[in-house]
């Protein structure tokens, strides 16, 4: 007989498989695991197998430190060479953060992450879907742990999809926060990017 899997197992259990399924040669990735301590499990390496050991070991306890941790994972994807993915994974709303929502977000709007946000069951924060709309990611709201293979493999193959445009901006101030709007003629098409840019003082 099987030995039935606690909550925690079983999430772990799908949110590595979905984790490994599109993690190609040359990928990094990284595990940044938080409670009310934030701290990186694993840094950016090429070794999947790292990962996932960093993910079987992360415990389900204590505080959420959801704003803190997001932080955290930001700064990592900031340090890799070209455009990176966060994937913030929470089933429970900030709790213990020193951090504010709206540092973090000043935080996002000046970098290059793309962040997508995965919950579990109905939305419960705004940070999240925030967070993802100013980075041109998506949050995706699940029934139960069970879809988060599926998500993630989503996620990662919608990120591998996108396209990098540039332009040189003029008649704009040379510094702040810049509102961006990207359409296309094609009707039907749905545009997914960042709102806007943040210029440095010129």
């Amino acid at each position: 007989m099987s030995k039935r899997r606690t909550a925690e197992e079983e999430t772990k259990f799908f949110a590595a498989r979905g984790f490994g399924k599109r993690i190609g040669f040359g990928d990094r990735a990284a595990l940044v695991a938080f409670s009310h301590i934030v701290a990186p499990s694993q840094g950016l390496t090429e070794n999947l197998d790292r990962v996932r050991a960093a993910l079987d070991q992360a415990k389900g306890e204590g505080l959420t430190s959801l704003i803190d941790a997001t932080h955290a994972g930001m700064l990592l994807g900031e340090s890799d060479a070209g455009r990176s993915l966060l994937i913030v994974f929470s089933d429970g709303v900030d709790t213990s953060s020193w951090l504010t929502a709206d540092a973090v977000l000043e935080t996002a709007r000046r970098g290059d992450v793309v962040v997508y946000g995965v919950e579990v069951g109905e939305r419960r924060a705004s940070f999240p879907r925030d967070l993802s709309e100013t980075t041109g990611g998506r949050l995706f709201a699940i029934e139960s742990t069970k879809d988060l293979s599926a998500t993630f493999s989503r996620i990662l193959e919608e990120f591998r999809m996108r396209y990098l445009v540039s332009y040189s901006p003029q008649g704009v101030a040379a510094g702040g926060w810049h509102r961006l709007e990207v359409r296309v003629k094609n009707r039907g098409v749905t545009v997914q990017a960042r709102p806007g840019y943040f210029a440095g003082q010129g």
